[in-house]
């Protein structure tokens, strides 16, 4: 019995054919070995050595977290350093023009020139960096001061002015004040103003800053503080003694009255510029601090990387050898390919 067989034209043109999408899916692979220096499946190639990769390459990513988040803890710190330094300046402008005059005109050139020093130093400490408020503490997001001038009367103003009254009866400036001896003065700063500038008042009237600063991890190991609250002891001295040069009508005042107040006023200049020192340096050693530990992940990144490398990276000469290999499999397929349709019965028929 006569069987029909299966050797066709058509058999023959297919042949070549079904090894190319494997040729095309190796050739694939070996390009993007190519390109990107590193196996194309890291999986198949390490087998059960892709978890010490893994590992390698998540330790690299915290140590790159770390890095990106110093670099806006050192933003933070030097928007911070340079707002420090111009309200060091100013208040020590302030204590040398006043201790440079007689005792008789302190008051009259000190209510000039500290109601324009107490706006900035509000303008000052709501200064931002990165879209943080840098002296907000924890609650950045918010302005921490609102300027103790303005339209209408802030609330630290309307409680220093009311505890004037509540103290003397009249209002700063009237001309009642002329009667205030040295020791009601000294009474009523060291009283009733001063109540006025403690943290819980300050926080109430003055500050929506949050008491509490932000603590940055800086490296594995380490951990600073990299910010500072407005509600921070020196600014509130700083407050205080601004408001008492320009606040209280002190050129109504007898000028034994005046030189009380403004002794407080010297004492508290002198007593915030020796605490803006202190905070300036704590500030120097977190920034130290950040460009030690960003200098050592630097090294650690580098040796992560030469470890990942050695594990994943591929040989290019054996990678380009395989590409040509494959893109001559390939090119003698489809010239086989295109030898075999040239067959053709027909040719042969005379």
């Amino acid at each position: 019995m006569m069987t029909t067989g299966f050797i066709s034209s058509l058999n023959l043109w297919n042949a070549p054919r079904t090894g190319i999408g494997r040729l095309q899916a190796d050739l694939a692979t070996a390009t993007k070995e190519i390109s990107t220096g590193r196996f194309a499946d890291v999986g198949a190639a390490l087998g059960g050595g892709v978890a010490g990769a893994f590992g390698l390459r998540g330790q690299s990513a915290v140590l790159a977290a770390l890095t990106q988040s110093n670099t806006a803890a050192s933003l933070r710190l030097n928007a911070t350093q340079t707002a420090l330094q111009e309200i060091q300046s100013a208040a020590e402008a302030t204590l040398n023009e006043l201790t440079a005059l007689p005792a008789d005109q302190r008051a009259a050139m000190a209510a000039e020139s500290t109601r324009g020093r107490l706006a900035a130093l509000a303008g000052t400490l709501n200064t931002s960096a990165g879209g943080q408020f840098v002296f907000g503490g924890t609650n950045s997001a918010t302005a921490p001061l609102t300027p103790y001038e303005g339209i209408p009367a802030s609330p630290a103003k309307t409680a220093v002015d009311g505890a004037f009254v509540n103290f003397f009866g009249f209002a700063p400036g009237d001309p009642a004040a002329s009667g205030i001896t040295p020791a009601e003065m000294k009474g009523f700063i060291d009283g009733m103003l001063t109540g006025q500038f403690t943290e819980v008042n300050w926080s109430g009237t003055w500050s929506e800053a949050s008491s509490r600063t932000i603590d940055s991890r800086i490296s594995l190991t380490e951990t600073v503080t990299t910010s500072l609250s407005a509600n921070a002891e020196p600014f509130r001295k700083l407050g205080m003694a601004y408001v008492i040069a320009s606040g209280l009508g002190l050129t109504g005042l007898s000028q034994d009255a005046q030189a009380v107040a403004m002794g407080k006023v010297t004492d508290l200049l002198g007593e915030a510029s020796r605490s803006l020192t202190t905070m300036r340096a704590d500030l120097g050693r977190a920034q130290s601090q950040i460009t030690e530990a960003n200098a050592r992940m630097a090294k650690q990144t580098a040796l992560l990387t030469g470890q990942i490398r050695d594990l994943e990276s591929v040989d290019p000469a054996e990678a380009k050898s395989r590409v040509d290999a494959i893109t001559t499999q390939m090119q003698m397929s489809y010239g086989l390919t295109a030898q075999l349709r040239s067959l053709s019965l027909i040719n042969f028929i005379s």
